[in-house]
């Protein structure tokens, strides 16, 4: 069921119909208390080693498995770590400022478009081909460790229909490594005799979170931070076309199931008929509804339409979803599932995050600072 659908009351006589409401509201309910109360919590401790949407997402497998035959929160878990999701994700393109993604020069965005890309094509390869881990789950695993960790694990886990256990795995074991990143990532400074303009960007490239990438930058320098932020953000600003071209492959692989419903009686003439079956093609099918209201938000945060306060006000509501929604999957997750793959998502992380390092060590080479 759609938040549009939870707004809208099935009227019997002149008494509403609540009974597609009401199954969802104590899961809803249990998600959003404990939600909140871990947002506030996340803000005012404020630590790169603890991110609110890892704790949301553990405390949630840790009550489903304590209790695990507890199912009264069931219905609304789902919908929460589904439906709440994807509405975050859209509202989330109202704090995007496109044009930060030119501040980064055509060079550097190359390597980070190489770095993504590459990142991707590594994970599934190693993930899914040699070690035998689903395909969902090493999509996850890719995206994750070559966009911006939690947060691009939660988007894309609705456009690839992921299982909660397999956002589990992916973001539990991820963060746990970015964060041991923070700590090592640091001594390549002095091992490589690095500038801190290359370290920026090794840092940049390499690390899990937003939070982790300053604190991994900034123990070298607040240059080295700034430019591995700006990397960061490019990294983060290329999620949205990374989901279209999964959500692209995908259909694809599948045969393009659904174009079959297309109306094509209705079309009156053979121009008509090719913009209505690729407008039909690319926006219903190869974007989804929130992606597509992530990339209007976005393009109205960048022309200004939306400014940088009310974006930033968007940006903590959304946070705020995120961490329920986080609950939600969690309450959906068998630990023994995450147990099974952790030594090949792992691996699979090492060897993104290998990946990554070497390119901005070796990319990062080439390039001077500005």
């Amino acid at each position: 069921m759609s938040i549009l659908s939870m707004s809208v009351l099935t009227f019997t006589g002149d008494v509403p119909n609540y009974s597609r409401v009401r199954p969802l509201l104590p899961g809803l309910v249990l998600s959003a208390t404990v939600g909140v109360f871990i947002y506030m919590g996340d803000r005012a401790v404020d630590s790169p080693y603890l991110d609110g949407l890892l704790v949301a997402l553990v405390l949630g497998i840790v009550a489903k498995n304590v209790l695990p035959a507890a199912t009264w929160y069931d219905s609304g878990a789902r919908f929460a770590g589904r439906n709440l999701l994807e509405f975050a994700v859209m509202i989330l393109g109202a704090s995007v400022f496109m044009p930060d993604i030119t501040e980064s020069g055509v060079t550097l965005l190359a390597l980070i478009v190489i770095g993504v890309v590459g990142s991707m094509g590594l994970a599934y390869f190693v993930g899914h081909v040699i070690l035998g881990l689903n395909s969902k789950l090493a999509t996850l695993v890719g995206i994750g460790n070559s966009i911006c960790g939690n947060s691009a694990v939660a988007v894309m886990a609705p456009v690839i229909g992921a299982r909660p256990s397999d956002v589990g795995a992916a973001i539990g074991i991820s963060a746990i490594l970015g964060a041991a990143q923070i700590l090592l990532l640091q001594f390549l400074s002095p091992m490589f005799g690095l500038s801190d303009y290359h370290y920026g960007i090794v840092a940049g490239m390499a690390v899990y979170a937003m939070a982790q990438v300053y604190a991994a930058s900034a123990v070298v320098s607040q240059a080295s931070a700034s430019v591995a932020i700006v990397v960061k953000l490019t990294r983060v600003l290329m999620l949205t076309p990374m989901v279209i071209i999964v959500r692209i492959i995908q259909n694809r692989h599948t045969g393009g199931a659904g174009f079959a419903g297309i109306d094509r009686g209705a079309v009156n003439t053979p121009a008509e008929g090719v913009y209505r079956s690729v407008v039909f093609r690319y926006v219903t099918q190869y974007v989804p509804w929130f992606i597509l209201g992530f990339i209007i938000l976005s393009t109205l945060r960048s022309f200004g339409v939306i400014g940088e306060e009310s974006g930033g006000q968007v940006r903590d509501v959304s946070k705020l979803l995120f961490v329920v929604a986080m609950v939600g999957i969690g309450l959906g997750v068998n630990l023994r599932s995450i147990l099974s793959v952790g030594p090949r998502v792992a691996l699979t992380i090492v060897t993104v995050l290998t990946f990554m390092i070497v390119l901005g060590l070796v990319g990062g080479s080439f390039l001077d600072a500005p």
